[in-house]
């Protein structure tokens, strides 16, 4: 005999769908990614819920996504290469993180020693969870994911600057990512992020021999 669901219980579980729905902010990007003759559409999509935020990235060299927990960085990534083959996750738990690598049905682990200080692995978005108002610049960890050395960055804000983009002039806040300690001056990356509403509008990344330039592709644009 089939056992009818009180009504009440329907009703509370719809209010708790709708609950964590409108708890839920989602938003997607899209970006023109250029390094030499490559040329790629990009989307980021950010998801805020429960006190954590997922980011993913589609369409590049790579598929990437994290897990990011507020005072704490990345403590969990996903990359794809489906040109290479290979999959990769990485999980933080204290000052350890411990990445698994599978490639051609073979399985690498690796156990990587850090600090307190958090991961940032998706350079662009987010990075006012990274870099606080009230705070110029703080150091972070992202790790390679070609030979999974990890590197201890510094990450600073470097003024404000009147961008020219696509015909116009905005005005934005200027974000330089480097190696920490003496090696800054032999790499360093810009990023520039409008005032009105800090979105990241522009990026100058040198990797794979060239310059990764990425694009804001606003709709209507």
């Amino acid at each position: 005999m089939a056992r009818v669901v009180p009504l009440w219980v329907v009703v509370a579980f719809l209010a708790s769908v709708a609950c964590a729905s409108l708890d839920a902010q989602i938003e997607k990007r899209h970006y023109r990614e250029t390094n030499g003759s490559r040329v790629s559409a990009v989307e980021y999509t950010v998801n805020r819920a429960g006190g954590q935020i997922n980011l993913r990235s589609t369409g590049g060299t790579t598929d990437d996504e994290i897990q990011w927990a507020p005072g704490t960085g990345t403590i969990l990534w996903k990359e794809t290469n489906g040109r290479v083959g290979t999959d990769l996750t990485g999980e933080r738990k204290g000052d350890m993180i411990h990445v698994t690598v599978r490639l051609r049905g073979k399985e690498i682990d690796k156990e990587i020693h850090v600090d307190g200080a958090p991961w940032y692995q998706i350079f662009g978005p987010i990075v006012n969870d990274l870099l606080p108002a009230d705070a110029q610049q703080r150091e972070f960890w992202v790790v390679n994911p070609d030979d999974l050395a990890p590197h201890k960055m510094l990450v600073r804000r470097a003024g404000a600057e009147l961008l020219a983009f696509r015909g116009s002039r905005i005005e934005t806040n200027k974000i330089h990512f480097s190696p920490a300690g003496m090696l800054a001056g032999f790499w360093g990356a810009d990023f520039w992020y409008r005032q009105q509403d800090g979105e990241w509008i522009y990026s100058r990344l040198p990797e794979d021999g060239g310059m990764t330039i990425n694009e804001l592709q606003e709709p209507g644009r």
